[in-house]
């Protein structure tokens, strides 16, 4: 089976073009420099000839510049995943496309299902939001993978922020009224073959790390990873940290399943991620 990483340079997408050669699929990645999202479908379909599995991680990521970078959010999120996905059908591969829990309210108390209705409230949300309605329409064969929080070695992610800020300040002030699933790329990229193994790929999966818990909290983590107390993160709430964007309260996704092997709790494997994500800090 010969895999495309699409979006290889970004944070999700070198640990998952590594981990595919690491468990020996045959793997190539695909970025700005070598293919363009811009051309049509049909134009895509044949630079990726060949390819049985394309992974979409191409991603516009920055939350609160969406607010005013609308057309930007939207043309990478939702067009090219959306042009990407009818390329695929136009190639018979199977197409796994990553999504985010800001396809949510975030006000619920209990975790989302991979069944309950989306309603984003912000651009990066809606987004991505057009990103899952554009592949579901397209004819691929695909599966929306959802994640959250996600964190890894090969690119900036809040962990390495923080441990760079604990080291430089001593001390750092973190929201603890926004509650989510800190997951690893490395395994989201294990659900990613798990999928892609299975006869019926799942139409959405939550790929989330199992549990909940705070961003206050989760820093309180990092902080003993570098060998710094919990003492030094100071809880503060988020009307105390305004930002562009109001970040939802609840992205705490049911990662339950019937057919794949949901990720560990979020605490476990951030203490075996940790000594990899914060190498050199």
């Amino acid at each position: 089976m010969r895999w495309a990483v699409v979006g290889s340079t970004g944070l999700f997408g070198q640990d998952l073009l590594a981990f595919l050669k690491e468990k020996g699929e045959v793997a190539q990645g695909f970025h700005r420099g070598n293919l363009h999202l811009s051309d049509e479908p049909d134009k895509i379909a044949q630079q990726l000839e060949g390819f049985e599995v394309w992974v979409n991680c191409v991603g516009y990521t920055q939350v609160d510049n969406a607010e005013s970078e609308i057309y930007e959010a939207n043309l990478v999120n939702g067009i090219y995943a959306g042009a990407l996905a009818q390329a695929a059908a136009l190639a018979e591969a199977r197409f796994i496309h990553i999504s985010t829990d800001y396809v949510f309210d975030g006000l619920s108390q209990i975790p989302y299902k991979s069944s309950d209705t989306i309603d984003p409230k912000t651009t990066y949300g809606s987004s991505k939001a057009l990103g899952e309605q554009l592949v579901g329409n397209s004819g691929a064969d695909y599966s929306i993978l959802r994640t959250a929080w996600l964190y890894g070695a090969k690119g900036s992610c809040f962990p390495r922020r923080i441990a760079e800020s604990l080291r430089k300040y001593g001390r750092v002030s973190v929201v603890n009224d926004q509650f989510g699933q800190p997951t690893w790329t490395r395994d989201l990229a294990k659900i990613v073959l798990q999928v892609v193994k299975l006869e019926k790929m799942p139409r959405v999966v939550h790929a989330t790390a199992s549990g909940k818990t705070s961003w206050a909290r989760f820093t309180q983590e990092i902080a003993e990873s570098i060998g710094m107390s919990a003492s030094s993160v100071e809880e503060i709430s988020s009307a105390e940290f305004p930002t562009a964007a109001n970040r939802p309260s609840w992205s705490v996704l049911d990662n339950s399943s019937d057919v794949i092997t949901p990720i560990g709790d979020w605490r476990e494997r951030w203490r075996v991620a940790a000594p990899e994500v914060l190498i050199g800090i």
